[in-house]
């Protein structure tokens, strides 16, 4: 059966790097996982569509479809937030949103989906702003889902920190809000296990670059200069948090 799988994956994989090969699905999950982060730190539209490619021919083993569909929309909703072309964040967001129910419906007791799906609606007002009031409830309804499937999951607080942010104190949103959720997803964050193995573990250092985010609208620079240097501390690549550091030191 081994010998099987490596043969599927040589055939659907042919540019597969040395590391990739022989792996089982599993294995190829966790490196396809790892190589969204390199996208993701790089802001590399292209590197995420070489990583969609990969994932949409692994969902053809009939394994695990419930998370490749997942990795596939965290895939382009990724994707939808570097693009400088709002056509483009457009369609993204409307795959990731297509993936993400696909997920939720092929299992729906996985938290991971359901805090996506909440942030992906958020994503798609910003894009769509006649959605807003459907959207805003949609979203609220999956974040309390995800708190329900489990309590203490950093990327759920993360989720719903940044929804916070983005919402009037007059919807139940605002910054003292998003500093109580975002702090709880950093304290959730410092104790969760460093090795998740195919299970999502974004959020880590991006936690960082939104506490930054939220008291530079505090107007507290020095402070949210710290957050975003915390970041590199946790992840040393990831660019974003370069440019923010940069835009404050110049």
């Amino acid at each position: 059966m081994k010998k099987f799988y490596l043969i599927i994956i040589l055939l659907l994989f042919p540019t597969l790097t040395k590391a990739e090969e022989g792996t089982s699905i599993d294995s190829l999950i966790i490196s396809l996982k790892e190589q969204q982060q390199v996208a993701l730190n790089d802001a590399d539209i292209e590197k995420f569509k070489q990583v969609a490619v990969k994932l949409e021919r692994l969902s053809t083993f009939g394994e695990r479809d419930w998370l490749i569909n997942y990795y596939l929309a965290y895939n382009y909703y990724r994707m939808s937030t570097i693009t400088q072309d709002k056509g483009d964040a457009t369609k993204y967001i409307e795959e990731a949103k297509k993936l993400i129910l696909k997920s939720i419906e092929q299992k729906d007791d996985f938290v991971e989906s359901h805090a996506l799906y909440s942030s992906i609606l958020g994503l798609e007002i910003g894009l769509k702003p006649h959605l807003g009031m459907i959207n805003g409830v949609k979203s609220g309804k999956e974040i309390a889902k995800a708190y329900k499937l489990e309590a203490k999951n950093p990327r759920v607080y993360l989720v719903d920190g940044i929804g916070a942010l983005n919402t009037p104190p007059i919807f139940g949103g605002g910054i003292d809000k998003a500093v109580e959720k975002l702090t709880e997803a950093k304290e959730i964050f410092e104790i969760e296990t460093s090795d998740r193995g195919i299970y999502p573990d974004w959020g880590k250092d991006e936690v960082y670059i939104w506490l930054g985010i939220t008291f530079e609208k505090k107007e507290e620079v020095s402070k949210a200069l710290q957050f975003y240097k915390k970041t590199l501390e946790v992840n040393p690549d990831n660019g974003w948090a370069k440019k923010l550091i940069h835009k404050i030191e110049k």
